[in-house]
């Protein structure tokens, strides 16, 4: 199989299956594998370390934005139990 050109929205996909990999795993070493295997499977493609090194950093960012929602949305209802 052949490294290629990989486009935004093709590396965009590799970060969510990576993304739904760490869900899983809490790994990102294994999450950076399975945007690799994504890119084989469903792209016919190698994946360079470069492209699925971006896909991981996209899945991170991604994952961050969750986890500060999450906080917040936990800050919001302990205040509100507060005013009660």
């Amino acid at each position: 199989m052949k490294s290629a050109y990989l486009s935004q929205w093709e590396i965009q996909q590799m970060a969510e299956a990576a993304l739904t990999s760490y869900e899983f795993s809490c790994c990102w070493k294994r999450a950076f594998e399975e945007a690799a295997e994504f890119a084989a499977d469903e792209l016919g493609v190698k994946a360079t370390r470069a492209q699925a090194a971006t896909a991981i950093r996209i899945a991170q960012t991604g994952w961050e934005g969750i986890r500060q929602s999450v906080q917040s949305v936990v800050f919001e209802l302990q205040a509100g139990e507060q005013n009660d």
